[in-house]
């Protein structure tokens, strides 16, 4: 299942079909609309596991309507706790949440979101899995509520309309920060988030006419007072107790979590295969389900031409041929980039400041090409075994706080400010600030004030991840390197890294399955000490877990991180002048930084930073002229 879409309360008919079939690339096999009094709710179907069998969505029982997006891979095993017939598993998501409540989901493996509808009552109840990878949209109007698996349907119900303040979030994650988007009313659901939206019951709901508008109200009303705040999160790893303390118990628990996830997301009717990048994340991924795969498994890598020190095809083929894979490898030019640029545009509800989406479009519409409907993939691992170079960096300045005459260097360094985001760490670190805010950062709350032409105050997106770092501190955890994890899955993942992979699969045609964000195996991660993570890092535990399975030289080779040279492409394609040509027309930036950060980029410094000004521009580019 790939879109679900639902509207209750007063609605116009023509608006709801507009807004559903919005959705339609999500699910090319089948969909239902349906249209009723209270409200109208439909699917659009990518079948996978449900493939050549009847559509069984929405499901409708005795005033209660359930929608439902992604896969549940204990399913079976749910079925026989409550006694039902395993006939599909929207009814026994339904049949669990009569029997559990709004709690059902924490005994849910998998990735989803869904909804429960009481239409009558004017109640709708959301949820989202707990990495973020099934994403879900919603929309509180005065007489009506909505929701989508993507933002784009709801702006068939409401126009567009900029809140500019959360450019501040996107330019400083890389993306908006739930519930936030960039829009002043539509919201998305967190990571995990679960809500209940009821609508006024003072409101009379009723089927709108053809001819009837619904009210445009551009700016946030009083009727958020007519819903409930949200339930708890679902994080079930924070109250995981430590149970691994030595490298060797770690390893075998990591290994034997790891086996059953991958072994678990092996489609049976469809076609699939494994993202190869070379590296030991998705290798390690490709060596497992080769291991369950009583055929060769298909693999398919990236590389780009002329640009050896981006490539690692070799690498790539090197595990390919160790695993007897039956490879393909594809080159991604700048003309390529260009062309796939063009048709994601108009698929992003909002920018996206990671870069790595359009060689990974480009890749996954190869794939869907040869037939693939499912691939698997290493997203997870660095996150949760602490594979990024920086998590260690962040973990020595900790001990800054320490140091003698910390009130003089810090304001030392208040005089001498610099670019770097060094000089913010130790800033952060001597104000007894947290230091980190989520791999994900990007341009620091100095860094926008010197750029937008707006107020942006010192720790204002600090407070935009706030809620995740009190849930944390809320939690019996306390380890820097919990910390460390915890934020990423809810921010680098959740808002990033899995909403680039989300829009792009879909788009594709194509189920993305992640076996390192299944729920055992993030808290078998959990489960490990963190110092033993830590001092083991950069997966050290992992690296143990692959030596069986992989050549030495892929285990132990230094991570390289997806890079290309995206940044020449764009400047010798005249990026920095879209960058003007929207300066001009919205006068959103401050000259003399903008003019720094593209001179800068053009030397080979702030290349991330670029790049999600570039893609802001070409985004707001596409969008006035849909709008015009």
């Amino acid at each position: 299942m790939c879109a679900i879409f639902g509207i209750v309360g007063s609605y116009d008919p023509k608006q709801a079909r507009e807004a559903f079939d919005r959705l339609s690339h999500r699910g090319p096999d089948d969909s239902r609309l349906l249209l009723g009094e209270a409200g109208a709710w439909g699917v659009h179907r990518l079948a996978i596991e449900s493939a050549g069998e009847a559509m069984a969505q929405p499901l409708e029982d005795s005033g209660e309507v359930i929608l439902f997006n992604g896969e549940i891979y204990n399913y079976r095993e749910l079925a026989a706790e409550l006694g039902v017939e395993a006939e599909s598993e929207s009814r026994i998501l339904l049949a669990a949440w009569r029997r559990w409540g709004a709690d059902f989901v924490r005994r849910l493996r998998g990735m989803y979101a869904i909804a429960v509808i009481e239409a009558e009552k004017g109640k709708v109840y959301l949820f989202r899995d707990p990495a973020g990878k099934k994403p879900l949209f919603y929309l509180i109007r005065g007489d009506f509520v909505a929701f989508a698996s993507e933002a784009k349907a709801l702006y068939a119900l409401k126009p567009f309309f900029l809140e500019r303040r959360h450019l501040v979030q996107y330019l400083g994650y890389q993306s908006t920060i739930a519930p936030h988007t960039l829009d002043r009313e539509v919201c998305k659901l967190e990571p995990g988030g679960r809500i209940e939206l009821m609508l006024d019951p003072s409101e009379e709901r009723r089927v709108k006419s053809e001819e009837d508008q619904i009210p445009i109200i551009q700016h946030p009303t009083s009727n958020i007072q007519n819903f409930s705040v949200p339930h708890s999160p679902n994080d079930p790893w924070l109250s995981t107790p430590i149970l691994y303390r030595d490298e060797a118990s770690a390893s075998a628990a990591v290994e034997a979590a790891l086996r059953e996830a991958v072994a678990l997301r092996i489609p049976g009717k469809v076609p699939w295969g494994v993202l190869l990048s070379g590296g030991l994340d998705s290798s390690l991924v490709a060596a497992l389900a080769a291991e369950r795969s009583t055929e060769p498994i298909r693999t398919f890598s990236i590389g780009y031409e002329g640009y050896a020190n981006y490539d690692e095809r070799p690498w790539a083929e090197r595990t390919a041929r160790h695993l007897e894979a039956e490879h393909r490898a594809y080159s991604c030019g700048k003309r390529e980039f260009f062309e796939t640029l063009e048709a994601l545009l108009p698929l992003l509800d909002e920018p996206l400041g990671d870069p790595a989406m359009i060689p990974l479009f480009f890749l996954m519409r190869q794939a869907a090409k040869e037939g693939i409907r499912v691939l698997l993939g290493g997203e997870g691992s660095d996150e949760l075994f602490l594979g990024y170079r920086t998590y260690r960096e962040y973990y020595a300045v900790e001990k800054a706080r320490e140091l003698p005459y910390r009130h003089w260097l810090r304001n030392y360094f208040h005089k001498h400010y610099s670019e770097n985001r060094e000089w913010e760490w130790y800033k952060r670190a001597w104000e007894d600030q947290p230091i980190f805010r989520s791999t994900a950062e990007l341009y620091t709350d100095l860094q926008l004030n010197r750029l937008l032409k707006q107020n942006v105050r010192d720790g204002q997106n600090l407070e935009a991840i706030r809620p995740w770092l009190e849930r944390f501190e809320a939690s019996e955890r306390s380890h820097p390197a919990d910390r460390y994890s915890y934020l990423d899955l809810k921010v680098m993942l959740g808002e990033v890294y899995l909403v680039k992979q989300d829009r792009i699969s879909m788009a594709a045609g194509i189920e993305a399955r992640s076996p390192f964000l299944d729920r055992r195996v993030i808290e078998t991660a959990f489960a490990v000490d963190p110092q033993l993570r830590l001092e083991t890092a950069p997966k050290g535990i992992l690296k143990k877990v692959a030596e069986p399975y992989l050549l030495s030289a892929i285990v132990h080779r230094k991570k390289k991180g997806l890079n290309y040279p995206f940044i020449e492409w764009i400047l010798e394609e005249g990026g920095v002048e879209t960058l003007w040509r929207i300066q001009r027309k919205t006068g959103l930036f401050r000259e003399e930084q903008l003019r720094f950060l593209t001179s800068r980029a053009d030397r080979g410094r702030f290349r991330q930073h670029l790049f999600p000004l570039y893609l802001l521009a070409r985004w707001m580019e596409s969008k006035l002229r849909m709008e015009n």
